[in-house]
């Protein structure tokens, strides 16, 4: 499970360093997205985002084998829950039960034209592709991280 931890971490890490920063059109719409929020908060919000997660790898692989220290628990269970509690707010709460008109235009200013697998519901697109992907290994991450806390591994 260790293993499968540090994989699944580093392989988001890498999403994580590259979604808002490189055009992989039509996985992200990175002309829109420098056009509504700028570099400079693309670039704050990837270095934030990227270094909290880089502090989990980093942990993770510290105390590979070893019960964690009480200050890492705390940390795994913050950073774990507050990207479980943003993924749904921003993307499965619209789409399951429709989203408010600020986040139908914060979609449409971030991510519209972007490759999606899911069918429009409540007139939100949904997570697209490139989201998917990124929550799967979200997700993933959090489920060993919660674990990791329980000291299963």
């Amino acid at each position: 499970m260790q293993t499968a931890f540090v994989f699944v971490q580093s392989v988001l890490l890498v999403i994580y360093l590259i979604q808002d920063t490189v055009n992989l059109a039509p996985f992200n719409n990175l002309a829109k997205q420098v056009k509504y929020l700028g570099w400079m908060k693309l670039i704050l919000g990837t270095a934030i985002t990227s270094g909290l997660l880089g502090l989990s790898l980093y942990l993770s692989i510290q105390y590979s084998g070893v019960p964690l220290p009480l200050g890492a628990k705390v940390f795994f269970v913050f950073w774990f829950g507050m990207t479980m509690m943003g993924m749904y707010a921003s993307w499965y709460k619209p789409y399951f039960y429709g989203p408010t008109p600020k986040e139908m235009e914060l979609y449409n200013h971030l991510f519209a034209g972007t490759h999606t697998i899911l069918p429009v519901r409540n007139g939100f697109p949904g997570p697209n592709t490139l989201h998917l992907v990124l929550h799967f290994f979200g997700v993933s991450s959090a489920v060993l991280g919660f674990l990791k806390v329980a000291g299963v591994f």
